[in-house]
């Protein structure tokens, strides 16, 4: 005997038969339209619209029709090519219904201006984005194209300190489960005044990027330098100044007593494109053991660090 459960899933559970036979029925009515098969109606699409969406079109079923939308476009024209599909669907289906219930006959051409303006009112309110190079395509559609704009795009430099204070870029980095950060300080004119790389080991990358900015502070003591300011592309790690309590605790009392030793920091954030110098060093850091100490530039960061001297600037896409 079966279970109520087991009843109950059966009387809800559709059969694979039962899809067949539905869409055996959609065929059959979607057919009575203008007495033309449904495949002739997709036929009838394809060679109207198939040119204007440059690709090509298999209209055998409905899940063909949604395969024709491109997997690698902007989101404008990915919108365009499923408003197409859908619109065209319900025209069919309401042309169909009219002929059958009211008797009346919609026009091939009447069809085809009813489609191509729902799919420009689609396209245009489409909040996505495009190409330029998708403009001709676009126009074929009466859609205005959606270009990203400029401000978007964000330009990311590297900012000298005013002297006496000296400027520590900080970052961590974790690669497998194993965390690692490096700092890098200059001076007033952009100078190299010294580098460190660090093995962390197991932690979290909060952990790391909260230990390059400790480590930062412990070496601008030992070096007798007392203005500092840093700057990190963690806006979590960054918020320890506002709030302690918000360190690990393994680094608590020696996040407490980095700041005991009397240096005056401040802090700023910079997107990761303006902060290469010190990611390249936390990369460094996996290959190395315990912490080295750098009086040098790397040659590994010699193109970013003259860059960032010279003013270049980097540009962060959305």
């Amino acid at each position: 005997m079966h279970s109520q459960d087991q009843i109950i899933t059966d009387r809800i559970k559709p059969k694979v038969s039962h899809f067949q036979i539905i869409t055996d029925r959609i065929k059959t009515k979607l057919s009575t339209w203008k007495g033309t098969s449904l495949s002739h109606s997709f036929s009838y699409w394809r060679l109207m619209h198939g040119g204007k969406l440059h690709r090509s079109i298999d209209c055998s079923s409905i899940a063909s029709l949604l395969n024709c939308i491109p997997t690698h476009c902007l989101s404008q024209v990915s919108d365009i090519y499923l408003a197409a599909v859908l619109h065209m669907v319900h025209i069919i289906w309401l042309a169909k219904n009219a002929f059958r219930f009211q008797s009346q006959v919609q026009s091939i051409h009447s069809a085809k201006v009813h489609i191509l303006s729902l799919i420009a009112m689609s396209g245009n309110a489409s909040t996505g984005k495009c190409l330029p190079s998708d403009s001709t395509f676009l126009e074929d559609f009466s859609i205005s194209c959606h270009h990203r704009k400029y401000k978007e795009i964000i330009l990311v430099l590297w900012k000298s300190p005013s002297s006496p204070w000296l400027k520590v870029n900080t970052y961590g980095s974790v690669v497998g489960g194993l965390a690692a950060c490096g700092d890098l300080f200059k001076d007033s004119l952009g100078t190299f005044l010294g580098a460190f790389s660090c093995n962390i080991g197991i932690a979290s990358i909060f952990h790391a990027e909260t230990l390059a900015i400790i480590l930062a502070i412990e070496h601008a003591a030992q070096h007798g330098w007392r203005n500092l300011w840093l700057e990190s592309d963690s806006t979590s790690a960054l918020m320890i100044f506002s709030n302690s309590s918000l360190v690990p605790w393994l680094l608590r009392n020696r996040w407490n007593n980095a700041r005991r030793l009397g240096i005056q920091v401040i802090s700023s954030h910079i997107f990761r494109e303006g902060n290469s110098c010190a990611d390249k060093l936390a990369n460094m850091g996996h290959g190395i053991q315990g912490s080295i100490w750098l009086e040098t530039l790397p040659t590994e960061l010699h193109l970013d660090f003259y860059c960032d001297r010279t003013g270049l600037p980097n540009y962060r896409f959305p």
